[in-house]
């Protein structure tokens, strides 16, 4: 499974990047919201984010 965040919907409260076993989740530093992105190389696809 290939993760990706839906900015749409994403309130940037980075809730996803504190439960990902693999740290595959970062902010984009440079944006003004800390909106975050996923590392492919890193993400095992395993869902714990998605809730």
């Amino acid at each position: 499974m290939r993760v990706s965040i839906d900015y749409a919907i994403c309130n940037s409260c980075g809730l996803c990047r504190e439960v990902c076993p693999e740290s595959a989740i970062r902010p984009k530093l440079l944006e003004p919201r800390h909106l975050y992105e996923v590392i492919p190389e890193k993400c095992t696809g395993c869902g714990e984010c998605l809730d």
